[in-house]
């Protein structure tokens, strides 16, 4: 769920300048038919799970989430009120995955044994980093020979042309089963490596599982003939 979603693609092809002057014509011939091209995407962040109860519920009542872990019989600790989500703003440009938990586990208090906790399972509210995508490209057709017999296309592409740093979002529940009892762990040299909140650093910064994503670049030759 995204609430709020803003989608921008364009192309601009640079014009041909008409003049008289020499030098003008020499200007028009190396910058016109020049296309340049973007998709940028910018929305909400991922919804972020409240953390499933430990209190044995389902264990008592008989029920399972077999075959498949989706979550179907699992109750959620309780929301406290007046206590923030997050312990400290993913979009801030200031969390350190070495050394911050950014979930608050005082937000949350597990449900008595034997009862159903009130929680939805996710608040519109409790969301992780927004994470744009930002793609730019530059490219031009040259006509090697008359009517377009021969033409070397020429594209350069770039990704993340911001070079933003996405990190992973925090896990909750599921097969790792972290909550906000889960114990804070560190590595010998102090940095953190599990506890609620605990933002995978592997790779410089891990983002949907999908492993770190510096901007990148890349140029394309194409030979029509």
């Amino acid at each position: 769920s995204h609430p709020h979603s803003l989608v921008i693609s364009f192309n601009y092809t640079t014009p041909k300048i008409s003049s008289n002057s020499a030098g003008l014509k020499l200007v028009s011939v190396a910058l016109h038919d020049w296309v340049f091209g973007g998709v940028l995407r910018y929305q909400s962040g991922d919804l972020i799970r409240v953390p499933p109860s430990a209190n044995g519920l389902f264990v008592q009542l008989a029920r399972a989430n077999n075959p498949a872990t989706f979550g179907g019989a699992t109750t959620f600790w309780n929301r406290v009120p007046g206590q923030p989500f997050l312990s400290k703003d993913p979009n801030c440009h200031c969390v350190d995955p070495t050394k911050d938990l950014v979930l608050n586990p005082n937000a949350w208090v597990d449900a008595a044994p034997g009862t159903f906790g009130n929680s939805a399972p996710y608040y519109d509210n409790f969301r992780w980093q927004r994470q744009p995508s930002e793609a730019l490209s530059l490219g031009r057709n040259f006509r090697l020979a008359g009517e377009d017999k021969v033409v070397l296309n020429i594209r350069a592409e770039f990704q993340n042309v911001f070079n933003r740093l996405y990190l992973q979002i925090p896990s909750v529940g599921g097969v790792t089963n972290v909550s906000p009892i889960t114990p804070t762990t560190r590595n010998a040299a102090g940095q953190l490596t599990g506890g609620y909140g605990y933002v995978n650093f592997v790779n410089g910064g891990v983002a949907n599982s999908g492993g770190a994503r510096p901007r990148t670049g890349q140029i394309v030759a194409r030979l029509i003939f």
